[in-house]
């Protein structure tokens, strides 16, 4: 059975296939059974976390709940980490996920989309699907540190708005890596036991404090007081969307020397909060419903036309699985032919020169 799934899952990677749900109730299994050493009942799967995508065309992730008790987020893209978040003793409860958790999950969504684009080849999450079972015992294994929060809340939103409206790039998670990021946090875990953390969701930073750690997962003190963990972030690019009061922050390598220390400073403060807010209104428009025009041929032939030049379309049927990809240059117009494709509904995605998103979703 294990030379199955590790068969299953490099076909998936091999393939870069959008990870169904069937699979992703496997993998859930499998974890509950290997944390809890014993075969555990079948999971149910409660939320998928569609909503908080572009228009909302796709499923970023799974969340299964067991019947005895506990939780874990399994992704539903092989480019990002298998496992996002778990709790191996209390349910997830979807009608009453709090902003700071819907925060989070949203920005793991968004990740796991914008990752569909990306060319880079993510070498820890293809090791992670690769060998999950390994991937499991390694989240297992690992040491658990953790305290009761020691920080006032209000001491803790008050920090994470000085922060947010400050000029100190070194604070950012978006000038740093997600492991550069995680080992700043860790730092100031060592120190301090709590870090005041800050989770960008569209508008503000919402406050919330780190708690502790167990390998790559992280209690986080969300809306309420509770023993799950999360990944920081969902995949090994996207570190943006996050601000920390960090007394002992990592030194980034690779800045050159500069004879002008001061000048050189405060050009890289402006070009760094330029560069966040070009991401940050990236993320915002990608949200904003687009009107891109569709016009039907009959036959299941469509054209369709952007705002602005088209980069790229993925065509997807309903389940996420990636039918057809297509490049194109100079262009704001694509041709699409479903006629070879069965009878149902399919969605087109394009992607901008200027890297904002567009959906649609067509009929055959």
């Amino acid at each position: 059975m294990a030379i199955a799934v590790v068969i299953l899952f490099t076909s998936i990677q091999s393939q870069a296939e959008t990870v169904m749900q069937k699979q992703a109730a496997e993998m859930a299994r499998q974890f509950f059974n290997a944390a809890n050493g014993q075969v555990m009942a079948e999971p149910t799967v409660v939320y998928n976390g569609r909503k908080l995508t572009t228009q909302s065309l796709f499923v970023p992730f799974y969340v299964y709940n067991f019947p005895s008790g506990g939780f874990v987020i399994i992704s539903a893209e092989n480019k990002a980490f298998p496992i996002l978040g778990y709790n191996l003793k209390e349910k997830f409860n979807p009608d009453k996920i709090g902003e700071k958790e819907k925060a989070l999950l949203r920005s793991y969504a968004l990740d796991i989309e914008r990752i569909r684009y990306d060319s880079r080849v993510p070498e820890e999450a293809i090791k992670a699907w690769n060998d999950f079972p390994g991937y499991i015992r390694n989240i297992i294994s690992q040491p658990y540190r953790a305290t009761d929060v020691l920080i006032p809340d209000s001491t803790v939103a008050e920090t994470i708005e000085r922060i947010a409206e400050g000029e100190d790039a070194s604070l950012s998670s978006s000038i740093y890596t997600p492991e550069q990021w995680e080992d700043a946090i860790d730092q100031e875990l060592d120190v301090r036991r709590n870090v005041m953390l800050g989770i960008y969701d569209r508008h503000d930073f919402l406050p919330t404090i780190v708690q502790g750690r167990k390998g790559d997962m992280y209690r986080l003190s969300l809306d309420k007081l509770n023993k799950s963990l999360y990944r920081l972030f969902a995949t090994e690019f996207y570190s943006d969307g996050q601000v920390a009061s960090l007394g002992n922050p990592k030194i980034i390598e690779d800045v050159p020397v500069i004879e002008t220390p001061f000048k050189f400073y405060d050009e890289f403060i402006a070009e760094t909060r330029a560069e966040r807010e070009k991401e940050q209104l990236a993320i915002e428009n990608v949200g904003q419903v687009s009107e891109p025009e569709t016009i039907w041929l009959g036959g299941g032939h469509y054209i369709v036309r952007i705002p602005e030049n088209i980069r790229r379309m993925n065509l997807y049927n309903v389940e996420g699985a990636l039918l057809t990809q297509k490049t194109f240059s100079s262009s704001d117009t694509a041709d699409i032919d479903l006629s070879i494709q069965p009878n149902g509904f399919y969605i087109a995605l394009f992607e901008g020169e200027s890297g904002r998103t567009y959906g649609i979703k067509l009929a055959r």
